[in-house]
């Protein structure tokens, strides 16, 4: 919850981490990659893995860079610095299964194949924040282009005004 001079806004955590993440690489110019010294193995099944083996070059200009290893694996060989450290403590399984899904589904749009990675790399609702931590999100949703809105289209804060809330509290 954030308190504003008009009244409160219940936000949520993921859909606001992932419209910041998202409009990190809408703001153009080359992604900076964090490479792994020691490449991360994936493994996905079969279908998954067909996908994004011909996602490859579309995942590099979002700044994955993934190695075939096998039939249905990959070298994790870097991904991009703004979601690196924390999706290296979560795996790379989920946002590369959320690739595979909209490229089987014939999406090749860079943009789409950004939204599928930025959810998947977002913080999860009802994750614990610290308070810094919360700050620093509030902050930096506040300060995208798009702060209403996931890139998904979803709302992303409930606004209630003080006039609202005492109406329904009947003062």
């Amino acid at each position: 919850m954030v308190e504003t001079e008009e009244g409160l806004e219940i936000v949520d955590q993921h859909v606001a981490h992932e419209r910041v993440l998202f409009e990190k690489f809408q703001e153009g110019g080359e992604i900076e990659v964090q490479r792994f010294l020691i490449p991360v193995q994936v493994e996905l099944p079969f279908d998954q893995a067909e996908a994004v083996r011909e996602a490859i070059p579309a995942l590099l200009n979002l700044g994955v860079e993934l190695e075939p290893f096998g039939a249905n694996a990959f070298l994790v060989r870097g991904w991009p610095l703004a979601l690196a450290e924390r999706q290296a403590r979560l795996g790379f399984e989920e946002p590369l299964k959320a690739v595979a899904e909209v490229w089987r589904a014939g999406n090749r749009e860079l943009l789409e194949l950004w939204r599928e990675v930025a959810c998947a790399a977002a913080i999860r609702a009802g994750e614990e924040l610290s308070l810094a931590e919360q700050e620093a999100l509030v902050a930096a949703w506040k300060s995208t282009k798009e702060p209403a809105r996931c890139p998904h289209g979803r709302p992303i804060a409930l606004k209630l005004t003080f006039p609202e809330i005492r109406e329904k509290l009947g003062r």
